[in-house]
């Protein structure tokens, strides 16, 4: 009598512990967000006098609100820059220092304006925001000759939303 009372214990922890193991297996696979998520401004940079040519610049980048440099490098004519937009606020100043060959700055401000609306992406990844009516205004006072925005909304990274000609 003892023993089929503990096969029947056993087979019923056995079966316990498969139920709770393919819970616990399919409870764990919307971990990892693989959805795109808060888009950064691309910023490319092109030829003033042949607009349709990305140039290569050296820029050091930072934002108003820090000290700290996002940015110090060569974009290459066949790349672009990539830079956060502030999700609690409506715009950000950033500061393009532009370096020649002799080594001497030239800062420009570029301030971008958007108003933020968030997205549900799915429970792994919670919310994103996108960023609406955005518009940009630049200082232009030296080597940043003109700008223009390509696109309203910010949605994804895949394309440039501001050139700057210089």
């Amino acid at each position: 009598m003892k023993s089929i009372i503990f096969d029947r214990m056993k087979k019923l922890i056995f079966s316990l512990f498969i139920i709770t193991s393919f819970i616990a297996f399919n409870s764990c696979q919307d971990e990892f967000c693989l959805d795109s998520t808060t888009p950064n401004l691309v910023i490319e940079f092109y030829n003033n006098t042949e607009r349709d040519n990305l140039k290569e610049i050296d820029l050091i980048v930072w934002a108003n609100t820090t000290k700290d440099t996002i940015f110090n490098g060569t974009i290459s004519d066949t790349g672009s820059l990539e830079l956060p937009l502030d999700t609690q606020n409506n715009s950000v100043v950033y500061h393009l220092s532009r370096q020649d060959d002799l080594g001497n700055g030239s800062v420009e401000d570029i301030t971008i304006n958007y108003t933020t609306e968030d997205q549900y992406v799915s429970k792994s990844c919670g919310f994103k925001s996108i960023f609406n009516n955005v518009t940009i205004s630049t200082t232009n006072a030296d080597w940043l000759l003109d700008s223009e925005t390509t696109t309203e909304s910010i949605t994804n990274e895949t394309e440039a939303h501001v050139k700057i000609y210089h």
